[in-house]
């Protein structure tokens, strides 16, 4: 999934700032002014049976903002012509996590009645940690490190692979690449031994010895909450591989995922050929995503076409009346990428999604770029993020996305070139392709039969007190089709 802001994000909306979350577009933070229901015409609906009824502001906020901006809305005449049609209806017992109180069973009916599973609704209780949750990658406590188990002169030594940014380790001096010796006086035998010392509650410290080239050093680490990477770099013989977890604007990096990648591609100058992987990666913020794209592209490569719906006003008499229009954007590669000479190679899975097929999608049509792994989810729609009236938060999809052929992989994804289905082999193959450049280009195109991610399944019964642990699992969560996935 991926978020866009209309007036920069796949879109998401608000009353006065709309965003999106879905796979293609522009941006997440920008807004566009929406008409307020008393502005100068009619809304949308029967207005006069609101004022008549009373129907509660929250109802009416989310049927107006289903009729202007829900692609299928009028389309496949999914949204009734009253709204009057969803007052006083009954509470739903199956409405997923976001479960709905009495106050607000009218509202998640409404949505219920809509066809495409990723438009949901999330009454207050809900909303602001579905938002968080669109916009920032997950915290944790900890001291922001990866260590791995490296073979040199015959023996095994503990390295730091990776450390986080802002995290408690780089704080403490601890680089990539600095060999541990001792953890609070103590050397860890098993890698069970390695977490425990390495684990402890907030504001505990433990002492590090680390070698460093010819130097040993002691190094006091203070543990503490720290963010969570988007990106991680490592290599594989020799071949950088930048792993994209998801797109999103709140990162480690003060200019999101996109930060984290362009610091990955000037790391790795002078490449060849860099491997990336967008397994296991939902999507997120398509400003992250075009921009990211835009970098590996040639000046006025198109990234991607996308039907956005919109609203208008037409002059009725001496009175405006808003309509809803589909718009046509073309997003295109401004400039020259910085990486636009490489030769890159993409790993995907059957639960990389959204802006992530954007990407891939970007790449395989205008650089020809091969795909290792499994056929990709198939989900080329966006959705619009409003916060309501009531601080509840509606998704709702606005957005259909087309590459520059006119090609739609919208329920079909893009097609591996070598569908292998072992992680492992998958990484060797990857390997394998980059080690030669540009001899092997994409040529399966998208997939050939629907994924069928896309059919509305029954969502199943709430459960007290659960929510999703992080974005992968809010985004399973809106497709019942991907619970069954590993």
């Amino acid at each position: 999934m991926s978020i866009h802001m209309k007036k920069s994000l796949f879109s998401l909306g608000l009353i006065s700032a709309l965003a999106f979350v879905g796979c293609s577009s522009d941006s997440d933070n920008e807004g566009i002014i929406l008409p307020s229901a008393t502005a100068g015409g009619q809304s949308a609906g029967s207005s006069s049976s609101s004022s008549q009824n009373q129907i509660p502001d929250e109802l009416e906020y989310n049927y107006e903002m289903l009729y202007y901006y829900y692609f299928y809305a009028h389309l496949d005449h999914e949204l009734s012509e009253d709204v009057m049609d969803y007052y006083n209806s009954p509470l739903l017992d199956n409405y997923g996590y976001s479960a709905c109180t009495i106050r607000y069973t009218d509202v998640c009916y409404m949505y219920s009645q809509m066809q495409d599973p990723f438009t949901r609704y999330y009454d207050p209780n809900y909303a602001s940690r579905v938002y968080a949750m669109l916009n920032e990658t997950e915290s944790d406590v900890g001291i922001g490190a990866e260590i791995d188990s490296v073979a040199t002169g015959g023996q095994k030594a503990l390295v730091f692979s990776q450390v986080y940014p802002k995290s408690p380790a780089e704080k403490a001096g601890v680089k990539a690449n600095d060999t541990l010796l001792t953890i609070d006086n103590t050397i860890p035998n098993s890698t069970k031994a390695l977490e425990a010392l390495l684990t402890g509650d907030e504001g505990d410290s433990i002492a590090v010895e680390v070698k460093r080239g010819s130097d040993t050093l002691t190094l006091k680490i203070e543990i503490s909450t720290f963010q969570i990477p988007s990106v991680f770099l490592n290599y594989k013989d020799s071949i950088p591989v930048i792993h994209i977890a998801e797109f999103t604007n709140k990162t480690v990096s003060d200019s999101g995922t996109y930060g984290e990648f362009m610091d990955a591609l000037k790391v790795t100058e002078g490449a060849k050929a860099t491997i990336i992987d967008l397994r296991d990666n939902p999507g997120g913020d398509v400003d992250q995503c075009n921009s990211i794209s835009a970098e590996l592209l040639s000046k006025g490569d198109t990234i991607i076409i996308d039907i956005e719906t919109n609203i208008d006003s037409v002059l009725k008499g001496n009175k405006y009346e808003y309509i809803p229009v589909f718009d046509t954007v073309t997003y295109t590669a401004e400039k020259d990428g910085i990486g636009n000479g490489r030769y890159y190679v993409f790993m995907a899975s059957d639960t990389s999604a959204s802006c992530a097929e954007l990407m891939l999608s970007a790449l395989t049509v205008n650089r020809k770029s091969p795909v290792v792994g499994l056929n990709s989810y198939g989900k080329g729609i966006g959705q619009y993020v409003i916060p309501t009236v009531k601080n509840g938060l509606a998704l709702i999809t606005g957005l259909r996305s087309m590459d520059k052929n006119g090609d739609v992989y919208h329920t079909f994804g893009i097609a591996p070139d070598f569908e292998i289905e072992n992680p492992d082999e998958q990484l060797a193959k990857a390997v394998e392709l980059a080690k030669d450049p540009f001899k092997i280009e994409h040529t399966a195109g998208y997939g050939k039969e629907n994924t069928g991610n896309f059919a509305k399944k029954a969502r199943a019964k709430s459960n007290e007190g659960f929510f999703p642990k992080n974005r992968k699992e809010f985004y399973k969560s809106l497709s019942g089709a991907l619970h069954n996935k590993k």
